[in-house]
């Protein structure tokens, strides 16, 4: 394919997945307002037919085609099709693992709702903007349960001043007019997602105790005999231990020969070892509450439990 076919080919491939991810989501009107992406690139009347077919569809069809689609972006064999050193884009598996990287700081920023908006947020998937993928690669991120995709429709950027524009899906395949010099705007996709239990395993390092080491946010924290080791050994033994808000006494209570000896004020022993063991963790991590202690119980606190895959 020559440097034109290969630039429709690109557009080809992001209008088919655009619009069968947006029909499945029931955007409105989002033909009529995509018809300038399809007109922008002369695409080839089969491929223009090909993608008007796609309204025709039910979800179930629509879903499968978009799966065969995004197992072949995900395994490169889309990417074979280009040549032209300047329209080869990086690997999906190298956004993911960039993605990976940067969204829990995005999470800081937007909590748990994550509004997504290419001119702000490709580098969420690598440093070079003009080589990301950003629609292929949420919606293939999707496809392997890391996040769902609620929302996609079209917006407008801010305006501009261009002279020149970089041949790429986040760019060039979203309407802009080569070789102009003014100031201008252009379609761009907003996203909003959420992030899974699946992709929270992945961000959040496991929290775990083994053999006086606490495990958490990549660090080790050790902690001594006496109370402290209980109360880890206690709390952290099992995802269900870790959700359960356990009372002074049950504690007590798990220190083997010394079930239902303990004093009135005994309380005191896991509240203080308590206090201690989130002063160690706040030391090595920066996280000064990873136990909510109080009182009468003690807890891991519920925003740093760590979920299983799915």
């Amino acid at each position: 394919m020559n440097n034109d076919d290969q630039i429709k080919q690109l557009a080809f491939f992001f209008d088919k997945l655009l619009i069968a991810k947006c029909l499945i989501l029931e955007e409105d009107n989002f033909f009529t307002l995509f018809d300038t992406f399809i007109e922008k690139y002369n695409l080839d009347e089969s491929q223009v037919n090909e993608i008007r077919m796609l309204e025709k569809k039910d979800k179930k069809e629509l879903s499968k085609l978009l799966e065969r689609d995004l197992k072949a972006f995900r395994s490169g064999a889309y990417a074979k099709l280009v040549t032209n050193p300047a329209l080869i884009r990086y690997s999906y598996q190298h956004q993911k693992n960039i993605f990976i990287d940067h969204i829990g700081e995005y999470l800081k920023r937007y909590g748990m709702k994550v509004p997504l908006h290419p001119e702000k947020d490709t580098q969420l998937f690598g440093e070079d903007t003009d080589r990301i993928t950003f629609v292929e690669t949420l919606l293939a991120l999707e496809l392997e349960g890391l996040i769902e995709v609620l929302s996609l429709r079209l917006g407008t950027s801010k305006p501009h001043e261009v002279t020149t524009f970089p041949l790429s899906p986040v760019t060039s395949l979203l309407g802009r007019d080569a070789h102009q010099n003014a100031f201008t705007t252009h379609k761009v996709p907003i996203v909003t997602i959420q992030i899974t239990k699946r992709l929270i395993a992945l961000i959040e390092p496991h929290l775990s105790y083994i053999s006086h080491k606490l495990s958490f946010k990549g660090k080790e924290v050790f902690i001594p005999d006496g109370f402290q080791d209980s109360i880890c050994r206690t709390l952290l033994k099992s995802t269900k231990s870790m959700k359960k808000e356990w009372s002074w006494m049950d504690v007590l209570d798990q220190r083997e020969g010394t079930e239902g000896t303990y004093k009135d004020d005994d309380w005191r022993k896991v509240y203080g070892a308590g206090l201690e063991i989130n002063k160690k963790v706040a030391i090595e991590t920066g996280i000064k509450d990873l136990l909510d202690v109080n009182k009468k119980t003690i807890r891991v606190t519920p925003k740093y439990l760590p979920f299983p895959e799915k």
